[in-house]
């Protein structure tokens, strides 16, 4: 490592990464990513039991939080639980959605 820079990354660390990056990093961990925001909220999971649907409505927290792989132009954002439930959009996606539940949220009718 050069300055504490792994050899490996093509660009300097956006002004929201947490840093963290190591020599060794794995390729497909060589992504800089922001700090998440944990956010309690009441999930409803949806799923099949063999014909059945079966909907649960539990609490949760969900994190939210920025990514882009190293060398690559396309912020993403993140909102999820992990392995369990999660969904990554481009910044520029989420804010349309941002844009569309707050207007959905002012005005249902």
């Amino acid at each position: 490592m050069d300055g504490g820079r792994p050899s490996w990354q093509a660009d300097p660390c956006p002004m929201w990464c947490a840093g963290g990056h190591d020599e060794s990093d794995h390729p497909d961990d060589r992504v800089h990513r922001s700090r998440a925001v944990a956010v309690p909220v009441i999930a409803r999971l949806t799923r099949f039991e063999g014909e059945r649907l079966v909907r649960l409505e539990e609490p949760a927290e969900f994190d939210v939080a920025l990514g882009r792989s190293d060398g690559k132009r396309e912020t993403w954002v993140y909102v999820g639980d992990g392995p369990g439930q999660s969904i990554e959009v481009t910044a520029e996606s989420a804010l349309r959605l941002f844009t569309a539940v707050s207007r959905v949220l002012a005005d249902p009718g």
